[in-house]
């Protein structure tokens, strides 16, 4: 047969599909080559075993065109810190710049994350920005990790930085490096750790100039246009999959740190048309804790909530948001003003508020909804090992169960809902070997998922026995010891939290807000992490799956009695069948 070729169709903006097609996913593989190379590079547990940071790749005006799969959160709330950056050095931002904040109030979302961005030029003209924002393991501030339940203004947070440059023209700036590290309580591993993102910033600008030599920079710049409208045109779609109308949702937080139980956001969704309008005018005022929130991890918490339900990969960039409006109200606990603490914005706050979307959204899109997660309970222990050096442990294991949905059960132990296991569990052996910390036990707990049609994910219990030559002192900031990770469609909520201490026979609850806790050698730490919720009438699960769960030890003989109705043959047989 012969004929003529046809060229194919140019996509928008006059770019060929195929060259399109290569060129976001390009874009996507920079983005996780900046987190290998921070990974291979950077200092503290924190990052080279949590890994909690993240990477974006921007276009000129601060849109995020990439993202690598980390921490969601931070990658929503990139945007707002690049745009201050720009507007701070408008005129004067060079080839070999690296600028750099963790300001909440400069597009920030918490003291512990400094961004750093580094501009990439092509023709002499700013194209791109490649930008890594990374959770240092402290900043200063009054409490050792840099989460203060007691703070109550900012300072008492640790170190603001507003945008500057760290590095001018090629040039590391040493003196601010060290006015930086110096009012850290590691100021080694602060060091390393913000050394690291520079080197990754500067892999991803390599790649990206390679980028251009390529294509041109005219044709990338097209690209980047093609790959934002098609962010946009996925969400649209997706938004019109879904029920027209208004809708309501509130979630709450356990506390606000000063003394006011069950916090409500709330949150009131419109669709319709392709689009949403999110509006959190109805919140409270900002409170005297660290439970504010930013504007910038106020809208990065309502992105993903709707990425939880979009389909489309190609929804995540800032094209998506081109279709979802935010109204708050400036000096409410969800846009908070200065100078508000806010250092629990991120792991708390920002879940209650991903949640309070997700509810809202649930009654517009039945099918897609999903229960609740277990909320984040995290601690610090600080103190000095037996060769009498300092040291800051995370407690970064043990994350809760996820939601049931219509259709799976909800993963086990992986992380709470603004991070679903984008920060990982560290080593044990590594745990043991650099803290004076020896880990008993870690495994799932049982019952602690929501019974459903789709059962919640296990939470798990972590037993921790503190080593030390002498005392440590534990700072604790959590949620989840009154509000139970939330059921759907006739499920059952799972088990919260419950964390203890173990000394002489006794047993000292740990609170999620308590700080400058002491702990002694010879304390064991039991920490017994919540489960998500289920989905669906329990009694509608399949006797198959319950006898598997309890053959698993995920659910207990009472659990398969009287939340499932499993007879009592059936029972045996399970147990039969676990040997």
């Amino acid at each position: 047969m012969t004929g003529t070729v046809t060229a194919a169709p140019k996509a928008g903006h006059g770019v060929h599909p195929l060259t399109l097609a290569v060129v976001r996913h390009k874009l996507l593989a920079v983005a996780e080559e900046v987190v290998e190379t921070m990974i291979r590079t950077c200092f503290s547990p924190l990052l080279n075993q949590s890994r909690d940071f993240s990477a974006v790749i921007l276009d000129a005006e601060a849109r995020v065109v990439a993202q690598a799969e980390r921490v969601p959160i931070h990658m929503g709330a990139m945007p707002f810190a690049i745009v201050a950056m720009k507007d701070s050095f408008a005129g004067d931002i060079e080839d070999g710049d690296i600028l750099m904040a963790n300001d909440p109030y400069y597009g920030g979302s918490h003291l512990p994350d400094i961004t750093l961005a580094r501009p990439v030029f092509s023709g002499g003209k700013l194209r791109l920005w490649v930008a890594n924002r990374a959770h240092q393991g402290d900043i200063g501030g009054i409490s050792a990790g840099g989460y203060s339940p007691s703070a109550r203004e900012i300072w008492h947070e640790g170190l603001r930085i507003p945008p500057v440059k760290l590095m001018e023209r090629g040039r590391v700036r040493e003196d601010l490096l060290r006015l930086v590290i110096e009012n850290t309580r590691k100021p080694g591993d602060t060091r390393g750790d913000v050394m690291a993102q520079v080197a990754s910033v500067t892999v991803g600008a390599q790649r990206l100039q390679a980028l251009f030599d390529r294509y041109g920079a005219d044709e990338i710049d097209r690209c980047v246009e093609g790959i934002l409208d098609a962010g946009e045109a996925a969400m649209r779609a997706q938004l019109r999959k879904w029920k027209p109308g208004r809708y309501t949702g509130v979630s709450y937080l356990d506390d606000d740190g000063a003394g006011t139980a069950r916090v409500p956001i709330t949150a009131h969704l419109t669709l319709g048309d392709g689009e949403a309008e999110v509006d959190f005018r109805d919140c409270p005022d900002q409170v005297r804790s660290f439970m504010n929130s930013p504007y910038a991890n106020t809208a990065a918490a309502v992105n993903v909530a709707f990425m939880y339900l979009s389909d489309d990969r190609q929804a995540q960039n800032e094209g998506s948001v081109r279709a979802i409006r935010i109204h708050t109200r400036k000096g409410s606990i969800v846009d908070a003003l200065p100078p508000a603490p806010v250092t629990g914005c991120t792991t708390l706050t920002g879940s209650v508020l991903i949640e309070a979307v997700l509810r809202a959204l649930e009654q517009a899109a039945p099918d897609a909804a999903m229960a609740g997660f277990a909320r984040r309970f995290r601690f610090v222990i600080a103190g000095t090992d037996r060769e009498q050096q300092s040291y800051i442990w995370h407690y970064f294991s043990n994350r809760g169960g996820a939601g049931g949905n219509a259709t799976e059960d909800g993963w086990c132990n992986l992380g709470v809902i603004h991070n679903p296991g984008g920060t990982p569990s560290p080593s044990v052996e590594r745990t043991e070997a650099g803290f004076p910390l020896m880990v008993e036990g870690y495994g799932l707990r049982t019952d602690s998922g929501g019974p459903g049609h789709r059962r919640g994910g296990l939470g798990g219990v972590y037993t921790l026995r503190y080593e030390g030559a002498g005392e440590a002192v534990l700072n604790a900031a959590g949620e989840g010891l009154v509000v139970a990770p939330y059921a759907v469609a006739g499920g059952r909520p799972g088990l919260v939290h419950d964390y203890r201490i173990v000394r002489d026979g006794k047993e000292i609850v740990v609170g999620t807000k308590d700080s400058g806790v002491r702990i002694l050698p010879g304390d064991r730490l039991v920490c017994c992490s919540a489960g998500g919720g289920g989905f669906g009438d329990p009694a509608t699960r399949e006797r198959t799956l319950v006898q598997r769960d309890l053959a698993y030890g995920y659910i207990s003989e009472r659990a398969a009695r009287e939340d499932y109705g499993l007879s009592e043959a059936e029972i045996a047989a399970a147990l039969a069948m676990a040997g």
